[in-house]
């Protein structure tokens, strides 16, 4: 029944006028309800079966059964599918509900649960179904999911008997498709002319039929939508238990996987199969799997019940899953999970103007947050230099971007960086912070440095000149400078001034004194600036005295400077050295 009346928007309710409601009528009625289905006729059949007092009695007890249901003022027509009687006025009831019907949303999604497949001979494979969403031509490509995302060809359609080229979201379709392989195909899969990722767990609604039934934290289940089915596990969210009649926000583990779309309804009957329990409608086809049912997760359920189910505004959806990233993520990415073009997504945001999500273009890449998440980020960058600084008080500079990477969980976020490199430049813009170097520091921070700092500055500058042409050991002068009150942490920053202030040259983690560089280029420079083909680094040992590894550090730094360059194991003078020495 879920099946085949899935996807349909007017229903004939059939009750035999010698019979009167049976219990499948009333489980029927309520599958109607819970697919919702809104519009139908009630038809009385079998009227040539019963007297006009009989007649009476059947009407007066559907009229009973209806009352408070969708069907409530529905008509009830009396037929004869032996006589005929009734017919005509049915057909003229339909012809009057088919305009009440709404449009369905275009989705520019062709979507089709496949509920029948046979092979015919000369033919080919041909499938049936009724189309759920967007439109189909022949000779276009489709994809059978879930699966391996094989496209299968349309040969031919046909519509409600007659052969077509072209079917729309409501029609009845036989599709022969060239490609299909019948090993490929298991009941439930669907037909779509895009690819849709699979899901094996979603969040959505469920109202319990007020049968003495009633479910608790976890319940086992069995899951149905379209010709889809198959075991599930219900965790209730926002309730310990539900009880008849009752409805509840719950996650869904489905057995396997299925594709699902929100909106998409749902039926689900006990673990034994025999007995309907009630269904819902799916929220979320991609939610993240919820562990904990603390208040806050409740209160961002119950917004998205409200922008699924209660809203068709795309920007409520939007909303949503922008929270959910709980970070800077691409539009595209947005657009993706909910089925939808980037075009589409942005030109909602753009004309909805309630700023509550913040937009913003780098690197030609649309990058979306929520307007908590900028402002918290916002403060979260100022007040993380500030402390710097804090902490820092002898360094103008301040933190590089890509220090905040490991703060905000941006290492992997390609995103989270770009919105970042706008985050700095609006700051700067707006006059917080100001650019130092390759770092970012608050816009009126100015470099102090007390008398003790300064005291301890003088002695490790003084350590590091008299170092001579050795390699400086910097665990070695650390220990030293811890006998002096100076922590770990200082030490580093005192290391980091004197660099800024050019008292010291770094290269690869090595910091030296620059007046040990300045005599060491000099006696360099001067000695190959006329000879052809350089020195060698035995040769560079024997002009300055020092030792192996001082020699590769002094050479790692004349490099970085760009005054020498080495040609295998010669070291040769380059034109800005010979610049430097007046040649």
């Amino acid at each position: 029944m879920v099946a085949g009346a899935y996807g349909i928007d007017i229903v004939l309710l059939v009750v035999a006028a010698d019979s009167g409601i049976m219990p499948q009528t009333t489980e029927h009625l309520k599958i109607i309800e819970m697919l919702g289905i809104r519009h139908g006729v009630v038809v009385l059949n079998k009227i040539d079966l019963v007297d006009e007092e009989m007649l009476e009695l059947a009407e007066f007890e559907i009229s009973e059964f209806l009352e408070g249901t969708v069907l409530e003022n529905a008509p009830v027509i009396g037929v004869s599918s032996i006589t005929g009687k009734g017919l005509d006025q049915l057909i003229e009831e339909i012809d009057r509900l088919v305009p009440l019907v709404n449009e369905k949303e275009n989705t520019g999604r062709f979507r089709m649960y496949i509920d029948l497949i046979f092979n015919v001979k000369g033919i080919g494979y041909v499938v049936t179904g009724s189309v759920l969403e967007g439109e189909l031509e022949t000779g276009k490509d489709i994809y059978l999911i879930p699966g391996k995302g094989k496209k299968i060809k349309v040969r031919n359609i046909e519509r409600h008997g007659e052969p077509v080229n072209k079917v729309y979201c409501g029609d009845r379709a036989a599709l022969n498709l060239a490609g299909l392989k019948l090993e490929d195909y298991e009941r439930g899969m669907v037909l779509s002319d895009k690819p849709i990722g699979e899901t094996s767990m979603i969040d959505a609604t469920i109202t319990l039929f007020d049968y003495n039934f009633k479910i608790g934290l976890w319940t086992k289940v069995v899951f149905f939508t379209g010709t889809f089915e198959c075991a599930a596990r219900v965790h209730l969210l926002d309730k310990d238990s539900l009880e008849p009649g009752e409805n509840a926000i719950v996650q869904i583990h489905l057995e396997k996987p299925a594709i699902l779309i929100n909106k998409d309804k749902f039926i689900i009957r006990n673990s034994s199969n025999d007995l309907t329990l009630g269904g819902g409608t799916i929220v979320d086809v991609d939610p993240l799997h919820h562990k904990k049912r603390n208040p806050k997760l409740i209160e961002s359920l119950q917004d998205l019940v409200d922008a699924t189910v209660n809203s068709n505004k795309l920007f409520n959806l939007i909303k949503i899953e922008i929270k959910k990233e709980n970070a800077p993520v691409f539009a595209q990415n947005i657009a993706k999970k909910l089925l939808k073009s980037d075009a589409e997504v942005i030109d909602e945001i753009l004309e909805n103007g309630d700023q509550s999500v913040v937009l913003l273009n780098r690197s030609d890449k649309n990058i979306l947050v929520s307007a908590d998440a900028y402002s918290s980020y916002y403060e979260a960058v100022l007040e993380n230099i500030q402390q710097f600084h804090d902490k820092n008080t002898i360094l103008e500079d301040g933190l590089e971007t890509k220090e905040f990477y490991g703060k905000f969980g941006f290492g992997g976020n390609e995103a989270g960086k770009l919105f970042l490199d706008a985050l700095m430049e609006t700051l700067v813009e707006e006059g917080k912070l100001k650019k130092v170097g390759t770092t970012w520091a608050m816009a009126g921070h100015e470099v102090k440095v007390d008398p003790q700092t300064q005291e301890q500055l003088t002695w490790l500058e003084s350590v590091y000149e008299k170092v001579g042409m050795d390699k400086p050991y910097e665990e070695d002068i650390a220990a030293m400078a811890l006998t002096r009150k100076i922590s770990k942490d200082k030490f580093k920053v005192m290391l980091k001034y004197l660099y800024r202030q050019q008292k010291l040259a770094y290269f690869e983690g090595e910091y030296i004194h620059h007046s040990i560089v300045d005599k060491c280029r000099q006696l360099l420079l001067n000695d190959i600036k006329d000879k052809e083909n350089g020195i060698n680094e035995k040769e560079f040992r024997l002009l300055i005295d020092g030792t192996k590894k001082f020699v590769q550090l002094m050479i790692g730094v004349l490099t970085q400077e760009g005054v020498i360059y080495k040609k295998t194991f010669f070291i040769l003078i380059t034109d800005k050295g010979k610049a430097l020495i007046g040649e």
